[in-house]
Parts: structure tokens; sequence; C-alpha cells
């Protein structure tokens, strides 16, 4: 008797654990969706998350067709569903019933009391990044000028908190990518952090929203910048909420300022040499005008700095650009060969800085040029940091870059050191995109690109015919790159979308990427997830393609 009491009271001890432990989990891991009548009878749903002590708001999203969606980060699956308001009922195939405290699901529809139909989405396990802002996102994303301040919150693909804190600044950033529905920006967080993924505490974060719709092209070309040795910024792919509205996929990457590449940073030392200036006391000098397709363009630009630092041989940090872009830029100069090159850091160069590094970079492309045919680095190894321009050629034919000859092609130099070539950014135009400029068809993964490529930043071309930079090009990719785009061709990228599909589905479907028979209202939502997914395996496929027959077309000419 007395054993069979110890037993019952076991089992009574063990059913109190396990009602406290599922009351904990109510309390630590619920979806509370909150369901109420707006204006004009239109209802207004929210999902309140917590993971521990964080809670976070995110709104439901309409679609053109009136269908309701909550996109969710992904350690809301499986979690505990409760509910506030009324009308909200199961889809089954058989009909609709109510519901209480259901299990999260992906993919889940409800129907709700005035007939619409609610789906509920989780992404993928990756991080998600919460923005709140001091005004409606319309403030910042109707004028590029325009900042923001508030409130971040980033959370790990676990729901672990990352940051939480304050905002800075808020900003507009890009040039063609800001003319997109879907707008990139610049963050400052108040603190400096290190993100997953990430190595490094840094508070500039630039969030990209490209027009690559795999998601993937800028990460195979940090990985081959990296392999290749000429470096890249780290980045990592996030979802993105502001003002508790899903804005899609986007990827974080440290912005490219001195601090994150660990250069002197010249332009603090400019400002510390000139405690009594200021931003909007400095006055822009400039030489020499001359007419080009775009309009008047400034061959020099530079600020009225009274002092210099000790030492002006570093850090610059350069950017390749085209006129119209280089025309609204700071500081910067034109090279003799019409390449024009943005000065990035400082921002705002000194007379002497920039007759400095405009001198400088000018001798760099004097000798490349003097150095074609030549079979040794004797003269090229004064000035460049030669195994980065090789690495950073290479990254430019492999892609298929069209950008390469015109724009988004930095350089850096450090103090009392050479110039090197990276780090690489920027390459949603490339790997396959439907484009024919020039006479190359850059969809079409033969022929050369960055070697024969017209364009104002002739260096490619020029290195390219030197014997020694040309052996060394053909060594790194039959040794390194060869090897490595087998393995991404084989299983590496079709890995990497199926890591990303979910929070890819959501993008997809936020953004109006897919439809079914030409008329998305027609199609139910399972259809429509379906068609996204595969829309999604879809770009991925074209880029895998591309890719596995542009490492045979090469290794042929290089190595066979």
């Amino acid at each position: 008797m007395d054993k069979n009491k110890k037993v019952m009271g076991l089992f009574l001890l063990l059913g109190i654990f396990l009602l406290f432990c599922f009351s904990a989990l109510k309390q630590s891991h619920t979806v509370y969706i909150s369901i109420r009548s707006g204006d004009g009878e239109v209802p207004v749903i929210t999902a309140q998350l917590t993971s521990g002590e964080t809670s976070i708001s995110i709104d439901a999203w309409c679609s053109d067709t009136g269908e309701y969606y909550l996109f969710l980060p992904s350690w809301a699956e499986g979690r505990l569903i409760q509910t506030e308001g009324s009308g909200l009922q199961t889809v089954s195939g058989e009909g609709s019933k109510s519901f209480s405290l259901p299990i999260l699901s992906s993919g889940q529809s409800f129907r709700l009391e005035g007939g619409q139909t609610l789906t509920i989405l989780t992404g993928s396990q990756i991080p998600s990044v919460y923005l709140t802002l001091k005004h409606d996102l319309s403030h910042i994303s109707s004028d590029q000028e325009q900042s923001d301040s508030g409130q971040a919150l980033i959370l790990s693909g676990d729901g672990e908190t990352v940051y939480a804190g304050g905002l800075e600044k808020i900003k507009g950033r890009g040039n063609t990518s800001w003319e997109q529905e879907k707008k990139p920006y610049n963050i400052t967080l108040q603190d400096s952090v290190t993100l997953p993924g990430m190595t490094g505490q840094t508070t500039d974060y630039s969030l990209v929203s490209s027009s690559d719709l795999t998601f993937l092209r800028n990460r195979i070309s940090n990985e081959m910048g990296e392999l290749a040795g000429t470096g890249s910024m780290a980045c990592i792919r996030v979802n993105l909420y502001i003002n508790n509205s899903f804005e899609g996929v986007y990827e974080l990457y440290q912005r490219i300022t001195p601090e994150n590449m660990n250069l002197t940073d010249l332009e603090e030392l400019t400002e510390q040499a000139n405690p009594l200036r200021s931003e909007e006391s400095l006055n822009q000098l400039t030489t020499g005008l001359t007419l080009d397709d775009w309009n008047q363009s400034i061959t020099g630009k530079w600020w009225d700095y009274e002092n210099n630092p000790e030492n002006i041989t570093g850090g610059y940090i350069l950017e390749a650009d085209n006129a119209m872009r280089y025309s609204g830029e700071a500081s910067g100069f034109i090279l003799e060969s019409g390449a024009y090159m943005v000065a990035k850091s400082p921002a705002y160069l000194s007379e002497a800085q920039y007759q400095y590094i405009s001198s400088y970079v000018q001798e760099c492309e004097n000798v490349m040029r003097e150095s074609v045919g030549l079979d040794d680095y004797q003269a090229l190894s004064a000035y460049i940091d030669i195994p980065s321009f090789v690495g950073k050629y290479l990254v430019e034919e492999v892609s298929k870059n069209i950008d390469c000859s015109s724009t988004s092609q930095y350089f850096y130099k450090d103090q009392d050191g050479l110039l090197h070539a990276g780090p690489v950014w920027d390459y949603d135009w490339a790997y396959g995109v439907e484009r024919i400029q020039e006479e190359i068809d850059y969809m079409d993964p033969t022929g050369f690109s960055a070697r024969d490529i017209p364009g104002s930043l002739i260096w490619w071309q020029l290195l390219y015919y030197n014997n020694a930079f040309y052996q060394d090009v053909v060594s790194l990719y039959e040794s390194v790159l060869y090897p490595w785009l087998n393995e991404l061709v084989e299983t590496g990228l079709t890995q990497w979308a199926q890591e990303l599909s979910a929070s890819a589905v959501m993008d997809y479907l936020r953004w109006g990427r897919v439809s079914v028979g030409g008329e998305a209202s027609t199609s139910s939502t399972a259809t429509l997830m379906e068609a996204a997914g595969q829309a999604y395996m879809d770009q991925v496929e074209q880029v895998r393609s591309f890719l596995s027959a542009r490492k045979e077309f090469l290794y042929s000419e290089w190595a066979g």
C-alpha cells in the first residue's frame, strides 16, 4: 500500500511538474494574435510574440486581393497561439471550425469573420532586425536625404536578443536600388555590437535590398573575394521589420568605413587638426570643368581645411564611379583615362590630400599601362598590392559583373601603404543577368568580361596583359577558385538556397513577385506559396546553371 502511495505521489509530482512546464511554455513561447475591427470594418491584425523577456509586435500585411499574411520569424514555429477577437476559424478540407490554443505551423490559414483569409508564415532560421522609428517609414522612403532615429532590436534565428538599444540614425542609400519599391538603408546603432556570423564590433551597417531575387549573388562574391585574397565586408541575411511591418529579406552589411576595415581614419585625424571648423563652414574648391554626356563635371574637388595631419599618405577609401554619380559626391578626381574616382573616406578631402591621392592613383594607372607585355612586377609592386588586384580581377571575371568598369569598384590605401583592390561590393548585376551592353551578352556564360568590357576604368584590361599578372590569375583560379566553384555548383548553392527559402517565400509574397495564371486573385494562398517557392528555386537554378558553364569556360581558357 505504501508502495502504491509512493507511486501515486510520484505521478502527482510529475503531473504538477508537466503542468508547470506547460504553463511556462505558454508564457514564454506564445504567439498572441489580436483581431480588431478598424475603419470600415477592415480588420486590424497584430501578432504579439514573446521570447524569454523579449516581446515584439508584428502587423499583418494585406495583399492587393484583400488576403492577410502574418510574416513571423522562424522561432515562432511550434509555439502556442492565443487569440483575441471574434471570427477566427481554421480552414480545413472539411470546412471551418473554431479553435483554441493551436500549435503554430507555418502555412496555416484561418478564415476571418468578414470572409478574408489570414495565413501565418514563419521564415528561415536567420536573424531578424526590428526597427521602431520616430516617424512613419514614408518620412525616409520618400526622400533619400531624410533621416530618422528610434529603437533597434536584433534577434538571432533562435530568438535570442543580440542587440536592444537606440537607433541613432537611419537613412536611405544606394543608386539604382533606391529607385526600387523595396528600399535600401544605412543604419547607425547607438552602441557597437558583434552580430551573428560577423567578427568585430561596429555601429555602422547597411541594409541592402538589391534586384537579386536569389539573395545569394553577393554571398557568392563575398566568399570568393575572401578565398581570392581581395576581401569583403561581413554580411548576413536577415528578416527586416520596420514599425511592426515585415519589409522582406535584406543583406545586413558592415559598412565600408576605416573602422570596419582597420584603416587609419584620416577623416577623423583631419577633423582633429581643425577643431574650429565644422562641416557647415567648409567651402568646396574645384578645378577644371569638362563637358560630358551627363552634365558639367568637375575634374577635381576638395575642401578648404587649413591644417592637415602630419602623415596624409592614408587611409583613403576610393570608389570608381560613373560621371552622373561623381557629380553629386563631395570629393574626388578624374584620371587621364577618364575614370571617375570618388573619395569615400575622407569624404571631405583637404587640398593637400587631394593632390597626394590623385597623383598617387594616376601614377598607379601610368605604371599599369607601362607594364603591359612585361614578365615581372618590378614597377607595379611599388604602387599596388598585387595579390588583392589578382583576386579582384578574378571575382569580376567569374561573376561577369556589369559594373566592373564603371561603378561600385572599391580601392583603399592605408598610411604608408600600397593601393589595394577591394573589398568586393554590390554584385546584384552579375552571374547571368539578362542584359546586352556594349556588344557583351551578360547572360552568356562564355566570353571574357572584365578583360574586354569597355568603360572608363581600364585597369583590368591593362593588368591582364602583364604576363606575370596573367600567370597569377591562372594559378589562383586553377588551384583555389575552380575547386571551390565545383563544390558550390554541385551542392553549396542549393544548400544556401534551402536554408533561406522560407524567408524568400515571405519576401516574394510581400512584394508581389509571383502570381499564378496571370491573376494572383484567382489563386489560393497555398498555390501562391508553392509558386513562390518554385519561383525562388528557379532563380537560384539560373545562377547555378550560369556558374556551372562559366567555370568550365574559364578553365578551358586558362588551364585546359
